[in-house]
C-alpha cells in the first residue's frame, strides 16, 4: 500500500463541512480531490484542495444521472485508492451507482433521519456499495444500520476541529466585529432558518424571554442570501424587529465570533445528529441550549454540556432563562463544553483516525 493515498472526495464544493473534510484527509498526508456540484444558495469557497465541479443545469432526475456519469468520468482520470461520499442519496449513490470502490460514505443526519421514500431508496443503494459508513452520533449510526437492513460497518467519527480558531474570545470585541450592540444579553440561533430548524419556535422562546428580560436581543445567523418571508412575518408579529438581527452569509474567518459575542447559543431542531455548530459553540466556550433528541440525550445529558429542552416555546425559553439568570450555571456549562470540545475534536487525532480508518479499507481484501 502506497504511504500516501490517493483519496476522492465527493460532496458539495461550497459546503464548508465538506472542505473541511477534504482539508483534514490532506492535512493527514493524503492526496485529496474533490468532486460536486456548487448550492446556489450558498456562497463559494477558496478551496485548498483541487476539485471538479460537476454539471447541475439539468433538472432531477437527468441532473443526478448527469452528474453520476461525470463522477465516474472523474474518478477514471484520477484513479483514487479511495472514493468517500459525503450525503447518502446524492453522493453516496451516485458513487454506488458507478460502482467506485472501495466506497466510503458519509451520513449526514438529515439523509437518514425524517428522509423521504426517494432520499431513502437512493441512501439504501449507496450503503449496499459502501465498504464503511461514517456517522457522526450513536443514534444516527444505529439509524443508518435500521435503514440499510443488514450488517454495515458503521464508525462513529468525529470531525475535527481548529481549537485554536474556535476558541473563547472576548464577547465586545466579538460584538463589535459583527456590528452589534454591546449592550444587554444575546441569544444566538446558528441553525438556519429551514422549518426543520425551527426558527419560528425561537422566536417565539425569544418573545417570552423579552417579558422577563427587555434587554436581551436575538441574532439568527443562516447561510441563506435573504431571509425567508415566513421568518420575517414571524418576527413583526411577534413585535420583534427592534430586538432581533438576522446576519446571512459571513466570511469563515468571522463565524468564530457570531459564538463568542452571544451570551447562549440555541440549536432546536426537530431532527438531528451531532451537529457541527453545536460543537462550534462549545469549543468557543459558551453555554449551549439544544432540543432534546436522542444524540443529545446519548452523548450530552450525563455530562452536563449543554441544558436539554423539549420542542415548546415555554421550554425552550425557560432554558435561555436560566442561562441569562445563573452566572454559576453559564460558566459551568461553558467550561464543561470547552473540555467536552478538545476531548473530541482535537485535529491530530481526528487525522490519525481518519488515516486508520481509510488504510482498512483500502487494505480489506477485495
Amino acid at each position: 500500500m502506497p504511504e500516501r493515498l490517493r483519496v476522492l472526495v465527493a460532496g458539495w464544493l461550497n459546503s464548508p463541512h465538506v472542505a473541511a473534510w477534504a482539508e483534514a484527509v490532506a492535512g493527514a498526508g493524503h492526496e485529496v480531490e474533490l468532486a460536486g456540484r456548487v448550492v446556489p444558495q450558498w456562497p463559494e469557497l477558496e478551496l485548498t484542495v483541487p476539485s471538479h465541479r460537476l454539471p447541475a443545469g439539468l433538472p432531477p432526475p437527468l441532473r443526478g444521472l448527469h452528474m453520476s456519469h461525470e463522477l465516474a468520468r472523474v474518478a477514471a482520470t484520477y484513479e483514487p485508492d479511495l472514493v468517500h461520499a459525503h450525503y447518502l442519496p446524492e453522493y453516496g449513490w451516485m458513487a454506488a451507482r458507478e460502482r467506485l470502490a472501495p466506497l466510503v460514505c458519509s451520513a449526514w443526519g438529515s439523509d437518514v433521519l425524517g428522509a423521504g421514500r426517494f432520499a431513502r431508496l437512493r441512501s439504501r443503494r449507496a450503503l449496499k456499495g459502501a465498504a464503511l459508513v461514517l456517522a457522526d452520533s450513536a443514534h444516527l449510526a444505529r439509524e443508518v444500520r435500521t435503514l440499510a437492513g443488514r450488517n454495515v460497518r458503521i464508525e462513529i467519527v468525529r470531525w475535527g476541529l481548529d481549537l485554536d480558531r474556535f476558541s473563547p474570545g472576548d464577547a465586545g470585541a466579538a460584538r463589535d466585529a459583527l456590528g452589534l450592540d454591546g449592550e444587554g444579553p444575546l441569544v444566538a440561533g446558528v441553525r438556519g432558518l429551514r422549518p426543520v430548524y425551527n426558527p419560528e419556535l425561537l422566536l417565539e422562546a425569544f418573545a417570552l424571554v423579552r417579558r422577563r428580560r427587555p434587554e436581551a436581543r436575538l441574532l439568527l445567523k443562516h447561510p441563506l442570501d435573504s431571509t425567508p418571508a415566513f421568518v420575517g412575518e414571524a418576527i413583526e408579529r411577534l413585535g420583534l424587529a427592534d430586538a432581533v438581527t438576522v446576519l446571512g452569509n459571513l466570511p469563515v474567518e468571522r463565524l468564530p465570533d457570531v459564538y463568542r459575542a452571544a451570551d447562549v447559543v440555541v440549536s432546536i431542531p426537530s431532527s438531528d445528529s451531532s451537529p457541527r455548530s453545536v460543537w462550534e459553540a462549545f469549543a468557543c466556550g459558551r453555554p449551549v441550549v439544544v432540543s432534546d433528541l436522542p444524540w443529545a440525550q446519548d452523548e450530552l445529558e450525563a455530562g452536563g454540556q449543554a441544558l436539554l429542552a423539549p420542542l415548546r416555546a415555554d421550554a425552550v425559553a425557560e432554558a435561555i432563562g436560566r442561562v441569562l439568570d445563573d452566572d454559576a450555571l453559564a460558566g459551568r456549562l461553558s467550561q464543561e463544553g470547552r473540555s467536552l470540545a478538545a476531548a473530541e475534536l482535537d485535529p491530530a487525532k481526528s487525522a490519525a483516525g481518519i488515516d486508520s480508518l481509510y488504510r482498512s479499507v483500502v487494505e480489506a481484501p477485495g
